[in-house]
C-alpha cells in the first residue's frame, strides 16, 4: 500500500516537473517569436515582411498556451 503512494506521488511530481519545464520552453518560444515577427515585419523586404506573416501562424498557439498557463496558476494561487 505504502509502496503504491510513494510510486504514485513520485510520478505526479515528475510530471509537475516536466510540465513546468516544457512551459518555460513555450514562453521561451513565444517571446522569441514575437521579437522575431516585430523585427520582421519593420523590414520593407518582401520576402521579410511574408516571413513575419508566418511567425504570426505560430505565435496564435503559443499565444493560447501562454493564456492557459497564466489561468490555471491565477487559479492555483486563488
Amino acid at each position: 500500500m505504502l509502496t503504491s503512494i510513494i510510486t504514485t506521488t513520485t510520478t505526479v511530481v515528475t510530471a509537475m516537473g516536466q510540465a513546468a519545464v516544457f512551459g518555460a520552453i513555450g514562453v521561451a518560444a513565444l517571446i522569441a517569436l514575437l521579437i522575431a515577427k516585430e523585427l520582421l515585419s519593420a523590414s520593407e523586404n518582401k520576402k521579410a515582411a511574408f516571413l513575419g506573416r508566418i511567425a504570426s501562424a505560430a505565435i496564435n498557439p503559443l499565444l493560447f498556451a501562454f493564456l492557459a498557463i497564466v489561468v490555471i496558476e491565477v487559479v492555483g494561487a486563488l
